[in-house]
């Protein structure tokens, strides 16, 4: 400051749009003598004032900020837009206890109040140097580097402001004395917009001290405004903020301005999207655009890259790479490609918040400042902004970036400007939603949600969609999102506006809506996903839509087309109603009905069978011996549970479901046929064990003999109930239902229902009633009809599909199949990277799962073509999620591995595979098995149902994934490991490779599994 009055006082420091101005000899004198001024009113050197200025007042603020630093205190900028409690609030945080305020601004009650023209006499204004011959003299205070020099306000975007504090020599950090560097030197003007107050006008405060071209201040942006004085003034750099730069490249004003004269463009405080600057590249070309990446905590720490289009989306590189660390939560670096917490190492004495209770511990910790910002590098150490911690979106096992999506968004040639942020869900736990200014025209929503699902995962599609003229911002011009939250409705609040349902295929198409969400529809502007939809309920919609119209509708049509009236305009369509026309001309083609599932099916059973059924008794009967075993849980209760009681309640369970009172004797003179008799009675075989003091290993013993011991179908009751007894308080709880008329969705129907009547029976009360559901003979028949169309789906992909990965190395000849598992954990911070690279490529963590682990199979087996083998509920209604049964679908998936894809393309094929086969799941799976008999299993488990009696604690009690039980395999077992993988709560994935102890040894199954974390490892970035 010193120096460029000394050297230019004539030069104009600060020009205020429509206001004043103030020479560098100006702005020296006047702060001298105003902080003499601040010395007799009692301001002593380390007091805290509050600078009160509007932006119309920016040369005067400019003097007073140098007259507190004069005076040796610490200047509080308050915004001009602070509320009233925000104003107290950071007063309250400084200890302020002297306000220096201009004229335009109020008095703040409790503070010393003094005017700036009071203390210069109102000589600021018209003077060129000092006045009256005042020599401005020295400064009453010389403060130390390390002195505190300003409080400077966050920007608030998710809550109140906190308040920072920068030392003097963290003002300065970076700046020399000799040579004296002259910045922006190709300018002899430099424009900005930025409120007082925020971290970017204090940049630009500085730039105004030590650049060469003079600053000008425009009070408020304004894009025609901003355009104007560019070009009055051949303004040769501007610094703006992403949404300033949005509103110029909307506005068109580099059409009506000369804006030719504009060399730099410095872009900060939040993201600049790509889109973004491509446009405005496009509409100053000769400006070089560069983003900046820093805050109010960082400053003057930062990143900042000349916007490169082969890099999108990368706010750049540090100049040392040591400057810059990205942390997983334990405080240890993640591997490039994985996404961790960003951490910058900051240039001068660190900054910190001011305040008691001030959370500093979690942001500055030993020079370094957490950013609050969830990052990645790229191999080069190239910075990617993944989002604001605060802003991800937790989505079920999910997070989605804002970021990513907000990107896709303004893509949209007819999106002006938009915002995308999580709002709850019953069910996902938060789901993305957008704001969207449409740009001058208007912007059709249906366009943009089939533009945004060719471009976004299905996690990443916004549920809702919100037309808005505004987005609510801060002064640095980040979008206020908790406010912006408040504009979307709940599932649970009013639909949207709009014509009710009227056509013919509304009011149909409305009906079904209401069957899946248990709810009216009364708009046709309603959104599935907001009106409470996810997405199993999204399958369970297009099923019904395929079964009311007779359209091929897939899942897509809800993803792509959430709206009703969307979905309603698709339906009618000219020749959509026949899409299903392809696939019944082949429906007697597919797998062959053998005879023994022909004279299956001709028995007079009780209840007719399932799919799996079927196919469980197909495979039995090729060999005397074998068992589809029972689908159990096991917990523990540490409470006074009544073991005869539960006994009663599990008979009261059996009673209510048709499925558990089912047997299977054989048909006399029929090798393996048998029928289903349903029994009037309930049955189970229920086991009470006082095993007082027996250690865990014990009790693990005896419920693994009871998990694995045969069933005879014919005579024994099918659902078991064993209660080991440790003492009053101690009890050990398995529960089981053979799989012939169980599968796992059905347990945890069965272990809801199994709460709800011992807790009665405790009570000494009815057991309430079953809620409805689709019976089982419906639900058999509805998944019987679909039946023509799925085997023509099969038939195409199986065609020529292997019958089992042959050779394969490591594996014996093997005549019986005895099971153990190798068990191993992939890390929280690896999973997480999993899931969001899946997300980026529009897939599930199962998906990306699935796709390593064929690239295992295949490269192990030499063998480009395999089929995967994976369960899913078999349940595509609402009105069936409450049916027991063993309606579980095994979908056998396709996989091609030829022409060495990279994983995001494997993903790709999987993924596509896998939805079509997801909406063909109810197909005669025993038809099809026998095409590939030895298909590689694959579970993924992403939630779980605990057991819950009411009342009482209940922990799970875990079983090895063994098998104790040998079952023949005559024509010798060619089957590969069986990859399980199950989500914990910690974020991590639990891993099983399942196999036969008779084919294989351990060594080959450790190789495998190095083999698929390898493959994990190259999809992560690892």
């Amino acid at each position: 400051m010193d120096h460029r009055a000394g050297t230019h006082p004539e030069r104009v420091a600060l020009l205020v749009r429509g206001g004043g101005s103030v020479t560098y000899g100006q702005w020296r004198a006047s702060a001298v003598r105003a902080a003499h001024g601040l010395a007799r009113a009692g301001v002593r050197p380390g007091d805290r004032v509050a600078l009160l200025f509007t932006n119309q007042e920016w040369e005067r603020y400019a003097v007073a900020f140098m007259a507190v630093q004069y005076a040796g205190a610490v200047a509080l900028a308050v915004r001009e837009d602070h509320s009233a409690t925000d104003t107290a609030r950071l007063v309250e945080l400084a200890d302020a206890r002297t306000a220096l305020r201009g004229a335009a601004r109020p008095a703040v009650p409790g503070l010393t109040d003094l005017l700036l023209d009071h203390l210069l006499l109102d000589r600021l204004t018209g003077a060129t140097g000092p006045a009256d011959g005042d020599a401005p003299g020295e400064p009453p205070h010389r403060p130390a580097p390390e002195d505190p020099a300003q409080i400077i306000g966050t920007s608030g975007t998710t809550g109140a402001p906190k308040g920072v504090l920068a030392a003097h020599a963290s003002l300065t950090a970076g700046q020399v004395l000799n040579p004296r560097p002259r910045p922006y030197a190709h300018s002899s003007h430099a424009l900005h917009a930025f409120p007082i107050g925020t971290n970017a006008a204090q940049v630009v405060l500085v730039s105004a001290l030590t650049g060469h071209p003079t600053t000008v201040c425009l009070p408020r942006f304004d894009a025609e405004e901003f355009a104007r004085t560019v070009a009055e003034l051949a303004v040769g750099t501007v610094f703006l903020v992403p949404s300033m730069a949005v509103e110029l490249v909307n506005s068109k004003v580099a059409e009506r301005h000369d804006l030719t004269g504009i060399l730099l463009v410095s872009c900060s405080a939040a993201a600049l999207p790509g889109p973004v600057a491509a446009a405005l590249a496009g509409a100053l070309p000769k400006a070089t655009v560069v983003n900046t990446y820093t805050s109010a905590e960082a400053s003057p720490a930062q990143i900042s890259t000349i916007v490169d289009a082969t890099r999108p989306g990368s706010v750049g590189r540090p100049a040392d790479p040591a400057d810059l660390r990205i942390l997983d939560p334990d405080g240890r670096p993640v591997p490039p490609g994985a996404t961790g917490d960003i951490w910058l190492r900051q240039p001068g004495p660190p900054r910190r918040y001011i305040g008691a209770g001030a959370p500093g511990g979690a942001v500055f910790q030993d020079g370094w400042v957490r950013m609050g910002d969830l990052g990645r590098l790229d191999p080069d150490g190239h910075l990617y902004l993944v989002d604001r911690e605060s802003d991800i979106i937790k989505s079920g096992a999910l997070k989605v970036s804002t970021l990513r999506i907000e990107e896709v968004l303004h893509e949209h040639p007819r999106v002006a400007d938009a915002a995308a942020l999580g709002v709850p869900h019953p069910v996902m736990g938060s789901v993305p939603v957008a704001a969207v200014v449409p740009a001058a025209g208007g912007l059709d929503l249906d366009d943009l949600r089939l533009f945004l699902a060719a471009r976004l995962s299905r996690p990443e599609l916004p549920v809702r969609i919100l037309l808005t003229d505004t987005l609510p911002r801060n002064p640095s011009g980040k979008v206020v999102k908790h406010l912006l939250r408040a504009r979307f409705d709940t599932p649970q609040a009013a639909p949207a506006a709009g014509p009710a349902p009227g056509t013919p295929t509304e009011l149909a198409l409305a009906a079904l809506w209401r069957r899946v969400l248990g709810r009216p529809v009364r708009s046709v502007e309603e959104e599935f996903f907001a009106a409470g939809g996810d997405s199993f309920r999204a399958v369970q919609l297009a099923a019904a839509v395929s079964a009311e119209f007779g359209a091929a509708a897939g899942t897509a049509l809800v993803f792509e087309r959430p709206s009703l009236r969307a979905q309603a305009a698709w339906l009618d369509a000219p020749g959509r109603r026949a899409g299903t026309a392809g696939d019944g001309d082949a429906s007697e083609a597919g797998g062959e009905v053998s005879p023994f599932l022909a004279e299956l099916r001709a028995q007079a059973h009780d209840l007719p069978l399932t799919s799996q059924q079927e196919n469980f008794l197909r495979w039995s009967a090729e060999a005397p011996g074998r068992d589809a075993g029972t689908v159990t849980v096991q917990f523990r209760v540490t409470g006074a549970l009544q073991p005869e009681l539960l006994g009663r309640a599990v008979l009261e369970v059996v009673r209510r479901h048709p499925a558990l009172r089912t047997s299977f004797p054989p048909v006399a003179g029929r090798p393996g046929i048998v029928r289903a008799v349903l029994h009037p009675e309930p049955r189970a075989d229920i086991t009470l064990l006082d095993l007082d003091g027996a250690d865990d290993a014990r009790v693990s013993t005896v419920l693994i003999a009871e998990r694995d011991r045969l069933t005879d179908l014919a005579r024994e009751p099918l659902t078991r109930l064993l209660v080991a007894s440790r003492g009053p308080a101690d009890h050990i709880v398995m529960l089981g239902v053979h799989h012939m008329v169980s599968d796992g969705w059905s347990l945890g129907v069965v272990l809801q229902d199994l709460g709800i009547a011992y807790s009665a029976l405790r009570r000494r009360r009815p057991v309430p009633a079953p809620r409805p559901g689709t019976g089982y003979r419906e639900l058999v028949a509805d998944a019987n009809a679909r039946w023509p169309a799925s085997r023509a789906h099969f038939t195409r992909a199986l065609a020529g599909a292997p019958a089992a990965l042959d050779p394969f190395p490591g594996r014996r000849q093997a005549r019986t199949l005895l099971t153990d598992a190798q068990e191993f954990t992939v890390p929280p911070a690896r999973a997480e990277a999993l899931r969001e690279r899946a997300a980026e490529l529009g897939a599930t963590s199962f998906l990306a799962v699935a796709a390593v682990w064929s690239a295992v199979l295949a490269e192990h087996g030499g063998s480009s073509d395999l089929v995967l083998m994976t369960p899913v509920p078999g349940r595509t209604t609402p009105e069936s999620e409450r049916t027991v049964g063993c309606f579980v679908q095994s979908l056998l998936l396709r996989v091609d591995t030829s022409g060495a894809p990279g994983h995001a393309e494997l993903i790709d094929r999987m993924r596509r595979t896998y939805l079509a086969a997801l909406d063909h799941q109810l197909y005669p799976f025993a038809e099809f098995s026998p095409q590939a008999p030895f298909a590689a299993w694959i579970r993924y488990e992403s939630w779980n149902a605990p057991a819950q009696l009411p009342g009482l604690p209940c922990a799970p009690w875990d079983l090895p994934r063994s098998n104790t039980a040998p079952l023949p395999m005559p024509e010798g077992d060619l089957h590969v490991p069986e990859l399980m993988a199950a989500e914990q709560p910690d974020g991590s994935l639990r891993c099983w490779l399942r196999y036969n102890t008779h084919a294989f040894d351990v060594e080959t199954i450790s190789t495998l599994r190095e083999a698929f974390e390898a493959g994990l490892a190259a999809v992560t970035g690892g």
